[in-house]
This record gives structure tokens, sequence and C-alpha cells, in this order.
């Protein structure tokens, strides 16, 4: 029996590249979707077992649309996936770099790859992913124009790659949360690392925030991120999310989030999870 999991974009996208290179020697389905939105309601929905959402770039930071999405579905992180990007300059077969005068792509792509668009005199123009961008071009059989994406999606539609390494950064990775319906049953083993994500709302007072964020200093805990983003029940209200080293069973973990809890009007355990590299 194979898994079904959902992605954002078209197929050829680095959600999906993920999800091939984690899910390597398994069988699996995967499951284009429009939005992430839309790719979290296919696991809400039982449509999907598992879904692949990019929270954040190394270049690019945060992907915001992603934090948001989440905050709509009650689902869990099973695992962070962190992918290194490999951005590649595509184009129809036979057309050469100096026929192009525009490249679409993803924002996020787009600005991992600034300088050497600029570098090439290229238009940059935005498409709603990068796989979809490769797509486009493919099938619309547009010969002045490239496309961002990655050396799956040129495989994908049968393009040339016109040039490999197109990200400005050679540090370019994405994280990755491989969510699903339920908690993942994570058991501790003090040899390996882990981390928690927790998503709260500080409750309507002076220094709230300081306040939650001590808890996990005052237990010697190390937080990693932090992202704020609009309430979706309140005007001026902030939801955060929040991550941190540790497992969610260890004593002083425990002990922090009791303290949050007391500390804040609304608190979730996203999950624990390990972080894998692909």
């Amino acid at each position: 029996m194979s898994l079904h999991i959902a992605f954002q974009g078209e197929h050829g996208a680095y959600s999906e590249q993920a999800i091939q290179r984690y899910f390597i020697n398994e069988k699996i389905n995967t499951q284009p979707c429009s939005s992430f939105e839309h790719a979290l309601s296919y696991v809400s929905e039982h449509k999907s077992d598992l879904v692949m959402l990019p929270v954040e770039n190394s270049v690019a930071g945060s992907v915001i649309s992603a934090y948001d999405a989440l905050l709509k579905y009650n689902l869990c992180i099973h695992q962070e996936i962190v992918l290194k990007v490999q951005h590649c300059l595509l184009a129809n077969k036979g057309v050469k770099l100096e026929d192009i005068c525009e490249v679409r792509s993803h924002e996020q792509a787009l600005s991992q790859c600034q300088k050497s668009i600029q570098q090439l005199s290229l238009v940059p123009k935005r498409f709603s992913d990068t796989a979809g961008a490769a797509k486009y071009i493919a099938e619309k059989k547009v010969n002045n124009e490239g496309a961002i994406a990655s050396e799956l999606a040129a495989k994908t539609y049968g393009l040339d790659i016109l040039r490999y390494h197109f990200e400005d950064e050679s540090f370019n990775y994405t994280r990755f949360f491989l969510l699903g319906r339920q908690a993942l049953e994570l058991a501790f083993d003090p040899e390996k690392r882990y981390k928690t994500s927790i998503v709260f709302a500080t409750l309507d007072k002076p220094n709230a925030l300081v306040q939650v964020l001590s808890c996990l200093s005052d237990n010697g805990i190390n937080m990693t991120k932090i992202e704020s983003r609009p309430s979706r029940s309140r005007a001026w209200e902030c939801i955060f999310f929040v991550d941190f080293e540790g497992h969610d069973s260890e004593e002083h973990i425990q002990t922090a989030l009791l303290m949050i809890l007391k500390r804040t009007s609304f608190l979730k355990n996203l999950g624990c999870y390990q972080s894998t590299y692909v």
C-alpha cells in the first residue's frame, strides 16, 4: 500500500523533490495542489495521508503564506525535512541563453536568484510556483522566456537546462514540515536530537510575550525560531509560532509547556519531531 502525499505546486516542484528524496525507498503517490491551503485540506479531509509544506528558506526567509494556511487546519508535524535548493535556468529545447529576455518563477525563487538574473539582464516575472513556470513555458512553447525551477521540473516537462546552480548563494536550503492528522508517537532517545513546535496567543497585558519566552530560557531550552502572524479571531491580536530544541516528553520541556499554558490565552503543541537533510 502506498502513501498519498499532497504538496503545493505542479509536478516537479521542490516540495515534490523533498517528498521523493525523503521517501526514497517507499511507495508513494504525490498530489499536486493549487495552494498551501488546498494541500493542507487534502490531509484534513482524508484525501491524502500527509502533506509537505515549505516554511522557511535560508536566503529568502519565512514562507508567510504557509504559516497562514497552517493556522486554518488542525494538523501535526511528523518531521522536519531540509532540502538543498539547486535552482536551474530552464528553456525550451533548442532555445539559447541569448534568446530569452524574461524569466518566470515563484517570487521566492526570483529573490534567491536576483543577482544571477541581473547579470543576464533578464526581466523577472512572478508565477504561482517554480514547477508551474516550467510547465507554462513548455506547454505554451514560449521561446523568449526562461523559467527558474528544479532539475526534476526540467525532466518532467522536457526542458533544457541553460544554467545549473542559478541561485545566488550556495547555502540555499528550504525547511519543510511533513504534516499528518495525528501526532506522531516518537519515543525519546537521549542520543538523538529533537525539536518541538508550538503556536500560542499571549494574554492582553504588558510584557506578555517576554513572560512566555522566559518559560523557555528559565528551563534551559534553546528557541530556534519565532514567527508572528495576525490572529484569525480578533483584530490586532497576534499568534506566535515557536520552534525549540527538545522532546516534549522531557521533564524540563513539560515544565515549560505548563508554565506557558498559564501565561497564554491559547496554546497548541504542533508536534515533536526530528530533522533530516535530503
